[in-house]
Protein backbone atom coordinates (compact mmCIF):
# COMPACT_ATOMS: atom_id res chain seq x y z
CA UNK A 1 0.00 0.00 0.00
CA UNK A 2 1.56 3.51 -0.91
CA UNK A 3 -0.16 6.38 0.82
CA UNK A 4 -0.11 9.89 -0.49
CA UNK A 5 -1.46 12.81 1.21
CA UNK A 6 -2.00 16.68 0.59
CA UNK A 7 -3.84 19.58 1.66
CA UNK A 8 -6.26 20.38 -0.74
CA UNK A 9 -8.36 23.52 -0.32
CA UNK A 10 -8.12 26.69 0.88
CA UNK A 11 -8.56 25.84 4.54
CA UNK A 12 -6.23 24.19 6.92
CA UNK A 13 -6.11 25.85 10.29
CA UNK A 14 -3.84 25.18 13.47
CA UNK A 15 -5.45 27.54 16.28
CA UNK A 16 -4.76 28.07 20.13
CA UNK A 17 -7.56 29.97 22.13
CA UNK A 18 -7.87 30.54 25.65
CA UNK A 19 -11.18 29.63 27.59
CA UNK A 20 -13.34 26.93 28.76
CA UNK A 21 -13.28 23.63 26.19
CA UNK A 22 -16.09 22.29 24.07
CA UNK A 23 -19.52 21.99 25.73
CA UNK A 24 -22.60 19.90 23.55
CA UNK A 25 -21.61 18.93 20.34
CA UNK A 26 -23.67 18.85 17.48
CA UNK A 27 -23.26 16.60 15.02
CA UNK A 28 -22.02 17.57 11.64
CA UNK A 29 -24.48 17.46 8.26
CA UNK A 30 -23.50 14.16 6.50
CA UNK A 31 -20.43 13.60 8.88
CA UNK A 32 -19.78 10.93 11.35
CA UNK A 33 -20.31 11.35 15.65
CA UNK A 34 -18.18 13.71 17.59
CA UNK A 35 -16.38 12.15 20.69
CA UNK A 36 -15.35 13.44 23.98
CA UNK A 37 -13.62 12.15 27.24
CA UNK A 38 -12.30 13.79 30.42
CA UNK A 39 -10.00 12.21 32.89
CA UNK A 40 -9.30 13.10 36.34
CA UNK A 41 -5.56 12.81 38.15
CA UNK A 42 -5.39 11.52 41.86
CA UNK A 43 -4.41 15.40 42.56
CA UNK A 44 -7.27 17.01 40.43
CA UNK A 45 -5.94 18.12 37.56
CA UNK A 46 -8.04 17.15 34.32
CA UNK A 47 -7.64 16.56 30.62
CA UNK A 48 -10.02 16.68 28.35
CA UNK A 49 -10.04 16.00 24.82
CA UNK A 50 -12.48 15.45 21.61
CA UNK A 51 -13.14 15.87 18.53
CA UNK A 52 -15.83 17.27 15.95
CA UNK A 53 -16.85 18.07 12.65
CA UNK A 54 -15.48 14.79 11.94
CA UNK A 55 -16.40 14.30 7.98
CA UNK A 56 -15.24 11.85 4.73
CA UNK A 57 -16.03 12.98 1.23
CA UNK A 58 -14.85 9.69 -1.19
CA UNK A 59 -14.11 10.70 -4.68
CA UNK A 60 -13.39 8.62 -7.62
CA UNK A 61 -9.03 8.72 -7.79
CA UNK A 62 -7.94 10.12 -10.71
CA UNK A 63 -5.98 7.18 -12.06
CA UNK A 64 -9.06 5.22 -12.80
CA UNK A 65 -7.51 1.78 -11.32
CA UNK A 66 -9.64 -0.07 -8.83
CA UNK A 67 -6.52 -0.62 -6.40
CA UNK A 68 -6.74 3.02 -5.59
CA UNK A 69 -8.64 4.88 -3.34
CA UNK A 70 -9.16 9.06 -2.71
CA UNK A 71 -10.92 10.64 0.22
CA UNK A 72 -11.46 14.29 1.48
CA UNK A 73 -10.84 14.58 5.15
CA UNK A 74 -12.46 16.84 7.63
CA UNK A 75 -11.88 17.45 11.22
CA UNK A 76 -11.66 19.58 14.48
CA UNK A 77 -9.94 17.97 17.53
CA UNK A 78 -9.41 19.76 20.99
CA UNK A 79 -7.85 19.51 24.05
CA UNK A 80 -7.63 21.52 27.80
CA UNK A 81 -5.90 20.72 30.75
CA UNK A 82 -7.20 22.11 34.15
CA UNK A 83 -4.55 22.56 36.81
CA UNK A 84 -1.63 21.87 34.54
CA UNK A 85 -0.57 22.38 30.52
CA UNK A 86 -0.21 19.85 27.87
CA UNK A 87 -0.64 19.12 24.20
CA UNK A 88 -2.66 17.54 21.59
CA UNK A 89 -1.85 15.48 18.35
CA UNK A 90 -3.83 14.77 16.02
CA UNK A 91 -3.79 12.14 12.87
CA UNK A 92 -5.23 9.40 11.22
CA UNK A 93 -5.08 5.20 10.93
CA UNK A 94 -5.45 4.25 7.86
CA UNK A 95 -5.33 0.19 6.43
CA UNK A 96 -6.38 -1.81 3.37
CA UNK A 97 -7.25 -5.56 3.73
CA UNK A 98 -4.58 -6.65 1.54
CA UNK A 99 -1.52 -4.79 0.28
CA UNK A 100 -0.95 -5.65 -3.23
CA UNK A 101 2.53 -5.53 -5.41
CA UNK A 102 2.51 -6.08 -9.07
CA UNK A 103 4.73 -6.34 -11.31
CA UNK A 104 4.78 -6.54 -15.41
CA UNK A 105 8.13 -8.02 -17.24
CA UNK A 106 8.57 -8.47 -20.68
CA UNK A 107 11.63 -10.12 -21.37
CA UNK A 108 13.70 -10.84 -24.39
CA UNK A 109 11.11 -12.10 -26.86
CA UNK A 110 9.15 -8.42 -27.06
CA UNK A 111 10.94 -7.84 -30.30
CA UNK A 112 9.58 -10.57 -32.33
CA UNK A 113 6.90 -10.64 -34.56
CA UNK A 114 4.05 -12.19 -32.39
CA UNK A 115 1.50 -10.98 -35.38
CA UNK A 116 2.79 -14.71 -37.31
CA UNK A 117 2.87 -17.02 -34.51
CA UNK A 118 -0.81 -15.80 -32.76
CA UNK A 119 -2.67 -14.79 -35.66
CA UNK A 120 -3.18 -11.09 -33.98
CA UNK A 121 -2.00 -8.19 -34.05
CA UNK A 122 0.23 -7.67 -30.57
CA UNK A 123 3.24 -4.83 -31.31
CA UNK A 124 5.03 -3.37 -28.42
CA UNK A 125 2.59 -1.27 -27.53
CA UNK A 126 -0.33 -4.06 -27.22
CA UNK A 127 2.38 -6.46 -25.35
CA UNK A 128 -0.39 -8.79 -23.81
CA UNK A 129 -2.36 -10.34 -26.10
CA UNK A 130 -6.17 -11.16 -26.09
CA UNK A 131 -7.31 -13.88 -23.29
CA UNK A 132 -8.84 -15.40 -26.74
CA UNK A 133 -5.49 -16.56 -28.21
CA UNK A 134 -3.35 -19.35 -26.90
CA UNK A 135 0.23 -17.58 -26.42
CA UNK A 136 2.88 -20.48 -27.66
CA UNK A 137 5.61 -21.70 -25.23
CA UNK A 138 8.41 -19.72 -26.58
CA UNK A 139 6.04 -16.53 -26.40
CA UNK A 140 4.90 -17.06 -23.24
CA UNK A 141 8.20 -17.35 -21.49
CA UNK A 142 9.67 -14.09 -22.29
CA UNK A 143 6.85 -12.89 -20.32
CA UNK A 144 6.08 -12.82 -16.56
CA UNK A 145 3.71 -11.91 -14.60
CA UNK A 146 4.30 -11.19 -10.45
CA UNK A 147 1.77 -10.87 -7.96
CA UNK A 148 2.90 -10.14 -4.47
CA UNK A 149 -0.30 -10.52 -2.30
CA UNK A 150 0.46 -9.26 1.87
CA UNK A 151 -1.87 -8.58 4.74
CA UNK A 152 -2.70 -4.85 4.88
CA UNK A 153 -0.36 -2.97 7.40
CA UNK A 154 -1.69 -0.22 9.20
CA UNK A 155 -0.19 3.01 8.74
CA UNK A 156 -0.44 6.20 11.08
CA UNK A 157 -1.22 9.93 9.78
CA UNK A 158 0.51 12.11 11.88
CA UNK A 159 -1.72 15.56 10.73
CA UNK A 160 -0.51 18.35 13.93
CA UNK A 161 0.71 18.63 17.14
CA UNK A 162 -0.16 21.42 19.60
CA UNK A 163 0.48 22.74 23.01
CA UNK A 164 -1.96 23.59 25.71
CA UNK A 165 -1.47 26.83 27.94
CA UNK A 166 -2.43 26.16 31.72
CA UNK A 167 -6.32 27.44 31.53
CA UNK A 168 -6.83 27.25 27.96
CA UNK A 169 -7.92 24.90 25.00
CA UNK A 170 -5.87 24.15 22.21
CA UNK A 171 -7.64 23.46 18.47
CA UNK A 172 -5.78 21.62 15.56
CA UNK A 173 -8.38 21.84 12.47
CA UNK A 174 -8.39 20.43 9.47
CA UNK A 175 -10.29 20.60 6.07
CA UNK A 176 -10.37 19.09 2.69
CA UNK A 177 -7.40 16.67 3.82
CA UNK A 178 -6.92 14.74 0.67
CA UNK A 179 -5.75 11.51 1.18
CA UNK A 180 -4.42 8.85 -1.80
CA UNK A 181 -4.09 5.24 -1.33
CA UNK A 182 -2.60 3.05 -3.93
CA UNK A 183 -2.23 -0.83 -4.34
CA UNK A 184 -5.28 -1.34 -1.96
CA UNK A 185 -6.51 -4.82 -2.46
CA UNK A 186 -10.13 -5.06 -0.60
CA UNK A 187 -11.49 -1.93 1.31
CA UNK A 188 -9.90 0.83 2.47
CA UNK A 189 -10.24 1.67 6.43
CA UNK A 190 -9.82 4.89 8.18
CA UNK A 191 -10.40 6.12 11.68
CA UNK A 192 -9.33 9.65 13.21
CA UNK A 193 -7.36 9.97 16.46
CA UNK A 194 -6.77 13.08 19.03
CA UNK A 195 -4.35 12.28 21.88
CA UNK A 196 -4.25 14.56 24.66
CA UNK A 197 -1.13 14.89 27.10
CA UNK A 198 -0.88 16.90 30.41
CA UNK A 199 1.66 17.67 33.31
CA UNK A 200 1.43 19.36 36.20
CA UNK A 201 3.98 19.43 39.44
CA UNK A 202 1.84 16.62 40.75
CA UNK A 203 0.49 14.37 37.89
CA UNK A 204 0.85 13.33 34.25
CA UNK A 205 -2.38 12.75 32.58
CA UNK A 206 -3.11 11.19 29.19
CA UNK A 207 -6.24 10.05 27.00
CA UNK A 208 -7.38 9.72 23.81
CA UNK A 209 -10.48 9.45 21.56
CA UNK A 210 -11.04 8.01 17.85
CA UNK A 211 -13.34 8.64 15.33
CA UNK A 212 -16.06 6.36 13.77
CA UNK A 213 -14.33 4.26 11.30
CA UNK A 214 -15.66 4.00 7.95
CA UNK A 215 -14.78 1.64 4.73
CA UNK A 216 -14.22 2.96 1.02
Amino acid sequence: MTIKNAIAGAVTAVGLLCGAPFGAIAHADGGLAPHEKTTVAPNGMSVTVGHRDNAARPVAPLNGMPTSREVYLDNTSYGSVEGGSGKIRTGYFVACAVDLDVSFDIKAKVGVDVTADLGVSAGLEMVTPTASVAIEPEIGAGISFDLGIKPGSITDIKLGEKEIPAGGTGYIVNRDYRLTVNGCGGPLTVQAYTIIEGTSPGADAADWVIGDRFSL
